[in-house]
Parts: C-alpha cells; structure tokens; sequence
C-alpha cells in the first residue's frame, strides 16, 4: 500500500517526537502492509516548512527504514495567504515527491467563501489539489454538497484510514463512509503522528473496504491512485469505481425467520459496520 499522508519526520513538527520513534513508526508501517511512506509535515502557522530540513531528515530516516519500505517528502499544506504565494512561485517545493500533486489541509474554524478560488490559484501554477481530511472538519461535515463542487470540479479527496474505523468518533466515521459510499473518496492515507496513538497502519481501513465494498474497489483506494500520485502521473479513468456496497449475507436463521425475526435484518446492499 501506498500512504500520501504521514507526520514520521522526528522533531519537525507534533508528530514523531525523536529518531526512536520515527523508527518504529516505520516498522509498524512495513509491518501492516504499507511499501511507500510519503513524509508531510505541517506547513502551517505553528510550524514552518523548511525543505532542506525536512529532506535532511529523511535521509536520516532511509537509513533506519526497513527493507521494501521507500520513503519520500512532501507537506500538509495548510491553505492560508502566504503558504499559497509561495506555492504560485515555486510549485513542488510543497508537493508530494515532487509532483504536481498538493495535500491541502483546510481549517476547521472557518471555510472562506473563495476557497475554491483560493484552490484555482493553485490549479493555475499546475498543481493539483488533494483535500486531506475532510471528514474530520466539523465545518465541512455540515457542507457535503460543498465537498461535492469541489470534486465535480476535479479536486481530490484523501480520507483518514483510521477515521473509517472508528478511532475518531461515531460522527467522523458515519461520514467519512457517506463520502466513500457516494464516490468522494480519492485516496485513504493514514495522517500518522506517532508509534502508539495515530499510527501508520491502513491495514485495518483495507479490510473493512474489501469487505464493504470490494478488492477493486480497495485497490483503487490504497494502491492504484496513490501510486500515481508519487510516481507523477495521472489517475487512471475512473478515478473513482461506481462503488457498490457488497451484498451482506443474513444468517440462516434470520432468513427463516424473515421479518418476524428479533433483529432487524441488514439491507441488502449496506455496508457492514
């Protein structure tokens, strides 16, 4: 698996706190699955995006990684004034292993009216727009159809792996999976801060897709997109599957029973939670 979305860089920013640290993260990453961490420290108004700093860093990093683990750089690019001007003027200083492709992290206090202009100057200096985390933005949980300008427009999505579990409450994960059910869904990446809470483990989210929706339809998700990502090219058609939930089998004895039975069956087509 592929993971576009990962704060492993010790020291850098509120993710892993040492060298000893980063190298467990990366263990458990290789060890539930993933073959390609891309590092994304913030770049916001707490912590200053410095490129050289961070590639320092991951150099380091390389070096206590263990095999069939690549490590590339990137950011979480928070959307604000001066973080964009700096973008127009030297585009893949921020992007994902140098792509075209940007991880922009909108604020969860207020969504300015012209983010989607804010979003077309970006687009204008040939980047392309990945939304990171939008289940998790209170605001944006109360604007689904606003989600769905953006992405009829061709913005990305990327949904936290662990909010489709469940690790962040009932109300991030009902509707990180009404993005996933509705074709939203671009990428699922973990957003890992460290080796206890937060970590760099997708492989519990895949199950749970395989079994709701697919193996075509968790690939897409987990490895096809954001391999096109790193490697700078563009998503293959359809960027999204027609996602149709897997057809939940009752159990024997409810199908006998029918609708005089205790439990109200699953219907058929619903994901199971």
């Amino acid at each position: 698996m592929v993971d576009i979305h990962s704060h492993f860089l010790p020291g850098i920013d509120d993710g892993a706190r040492d060298a000893a640290e980063c190298a467990e993260m990366l263990r458990i990453a290789a060890a539930s699955g993933t073959t390609h961490l891309v590092a994304t420290p913030h770049a916001d108004y707490r912590f200053h995006h410095d490129p050289e700093v961070a590639r320092r860093l991951l150099d380091e990093a390389r070096r206590a990684a263990p095999p069939g683990l690549d490590l590339t750089l990137g950011c979480d690019f928070h959307l604000m004034q001066d973080n964009i001007e700096a973008a127009r003027e030297t585009p893949r200083q921020f992007t994902l292993n140098s792509s075209r492709y940007l991880l922009v992290e909108l604020s969860d206090m207020v969504i300015f009216p012209n983010t989607g202009e804010l979003f077309g100057r970006l687009e204008e200096a040939g980047l392309r727009v990945i939304i990171s985390h939008p289940e998790r933005n209170p605001l944006l949980r109360q604007r689904p159809s606003l989600l769905r300008e953006w992405v009829d427009q061709g913005r990305l999505l990327q949904v936290t792996a662990s909010a489709l579990t469940g690790e962040w409450g009932a109300a991030t994960r009902n509707f990180a999976r009404k993005l996933l059910a509705e074709g939203m869904v671009h990428f699922i990446a973990s957003d890992a801060h460290g080796a206890r809470g937060r970590t760099p483990r997708l492989d519990q989210a895949r199950r749970w897709v395989e079994l709701s929706y697919g193996e075509d339809f968790a690939l897409r998700l987990f490895e096809t997109n954001p391999r096109a990502v790193v490697e700078d090219r563009n998503l293959d058609p359809p960027e999204v599957l027609n996602c149709k939930p897997v057809a939940v089998r009752q159990p024997l004895w409810r199908r006998l029973l029918g609708p005089f039975g205790t439990a109200s069956p699953t219907p058929a087509g619903s994901p199971k939670t």
